[in-house]
């Protein structure tokens, strides 16, 4: 078959890459993808997603440019997201400041012997403490700056955020009594949540850019001196000599 056989035949059975869609279909497509994109995960798709959706699920066969030109119209916004592949966050809301705490420990710097603990006020992320000590995994140590702060502000914040680590104990259970007496929904155990670091994102931003402004730096310091073997990082005493001689420029 050559291919003005082809041509003709195709246009005696009435097939083309591109055929009109009336007002009517393009009445039902639309009213199909507001129906889609009202709620649910179907909001986030792109016009090609959408356009397999009204084949597999409607059983509505479109053209794509059909589907790409009623998405653009019914939903201009989420289009120029996905156009800058922009990732839509959900919005953290607080009331004020001293609402809620995050805490957790730092210990990129802990092969050096550095462990770093630290605090940030949710609605302002001003740093409530930061702290080197030896360890970041005794409870009793956390608890202690816990209590001094919670003295220096006069109060106890609304809610405090923590990782499941055992080192929380303490704190959880001085929040739960603070708030033992509380009237709203966060008194009591509500005072505290265990949280995964994903969601404890405040304290988390923080040491993102502690790593990026700091102990990256000190990273690579402490890295070229044992490459050099100026220092030992098996040796107890190398690690208590770098606990001794930086201990005072690691968070200042």
């Amino acid at each position: 078959m050559n291919e003005r056989t082809l041509k003709r035949r195709l246009k005696d059975y009435g097939c083309s890459r591109r055929h009109e869609v009336d007002d009517q279909l393009r009445r039902l497509v639309r009213d199909i993808i507001l129906l889609e994109i009202r709620n649910g995960p179907d909001s986030l798709n792109s016009y090609r997603t959408m356009w397999h959706i009204l084949r597999i699920r409607h059983h509505i066969n479109v053209p794509r440019h059909v589907v790409q030109t009623i998405l653009k119209e019914v939903d201009p916004q989420g289009t120029e997201n996905r156009k800058r592949r922009c990732l839509k966050r959900r919005t953290y809301v607080l009331p004020g400041p001293n609402f809620c705490w995050h805490i957790d420990g730092y210990d990129k710097l802990k092969p050096f012997g550095f462990s770093i603990h630290g605090c940030v006020d949710g609605f302002s992320r001003r740093i409530i403490w930061l702290e080197l000590m030896r360890s970041n995994k005794n409870s009793r140590f956390i608890a202690k700056h816990f209590l001094k702060h919670v003295k220096a502000a006069r109060g106890c914040p609304t809610r405090v955020y923590t990782d499941p680590g055992t080192e929380n104990g303490i704190i959880a259970g001085m929040q739960s009594y603070f708030r033992a007496e509380g009237s709203d929904e966060y008194a009591g155990s509500n005072a505290h949540k265990y949280v995964t670091s994903t969601r404890n994102q405040r304290i988390e931003c923080q040491w993102s850019h502690f790593r990026k402004q700091r102990s990256s730096w000190w990273i690579d310091f402490f890295h070229d001196l044992n490459e050099s073997d100026l220092l030992d990082l098996t040796n107890e005493i190398h690690r208590e000599a770098l606990l001794v001689l930086f201990c005072r420029f690691i968070t200042s």
